[in-house]
């Protein structure tokens, strides 16, 4: 796939706002507070994008079992049985694969097996949820060069990539250790703001595009409203 072609968010009205969506190819952040729905948002993408375009996509969940993550996702109105070129993987299936994993070498012993991952499900868009876990499993003595060398092997797969990022709600930072934001292609930045509702004070999703690069794009935060598997901005 040439960068020429865009990877919808399938988010309504959102893709206008930078130039049609992704570029394919690209390895973007999706970061957020817990609870901003950044790895909703991620698989919403996987899912539309195999559904309706064909393209096969390939979830990786680190945190939540496969079953778990399928059942929540149907309750949001993504039954994955009606995306067939989706695949899910989850850690405990990848901790077979991998075997004893030193982790000082989870990097490398990853990006082998994603290769395979490649190979297996022809997948056009990889979705990691999340990075954060993987740090959890993975001994980083330089995070500069060895996240810069997991940055650009995934760029090597030829494959769109999305590593969701856990971000504490009032942090700057859309990465652990604040590299992340710079090898990225792009960020797309989920936050909550509180609002006060007559005496009520609320909460309210917000979506940004902080960055894509070769891409025009708004740097405006829109309310983003989520029901029943639809994702939608709100242009005020």
């Amino acid at each position: 796939m040439g960068k020429a072609q865009r990877i919808g968010t399938y988010v309504e009205d959102l893709d206008r706002h930078m130039e049609g969506g992704i570029p394919a190819g690209y390895t973007v952040l999706v970061c957020g507070p817990s609870g901003s729905m950044k790895s909703t948002f991620a698989f919403n993408i996987l899912y539309n994008a195999s559904r309706d375009s064909g393209m096969r996509g390939l979830y990786i969940s680190m945190e939540q079992s496969k079953e778990n993550l399928l059942d929540h996702m149907a309750s949001l109105g993504m039954d994955a049985s009606k995306a067939k070129n989706m695949n899910v993987v989850d850690m405990g299936r990848l901790r077979r694969e991998l075997g004893k994993a030193n982790s000082e070498d989870w990097f490398d012993t990853l990006y082998s097996q994603l290769k395979k991952y490649k190979k297996e499900f022809d997948c056009d868009i990889l979705a990691l949820d999340s990075l954060d876990a993987l740090y959890a499993l993975t001994v980083l003595k330089n995070p500069r060069n060895q996240l810069f060398h997991f940055f650009e092997d995934l760029r090597e797969l030829g494959t769109t990539n999305l590593l969701v990022s856990e971000m504490p709600r009032n942090d700057v930072l859309f990465g652990k250790h604040g590299v992340e934001e710079f090898l990225s292609d792009g960020i797309i930045h989920l936050r909550f703001r509180e609002i006060e509702i007559g005496r009520t004070p609320s909460v309210r999703r917000y979506i940004g595009i902080v960055k894509m690069r070769g891409t025009s794009h708004d740097l405006d935060y829109y309310p983003l409203l989520v029901e029943k598997g639809r994702f939608e901005i709100v242009v005020e």
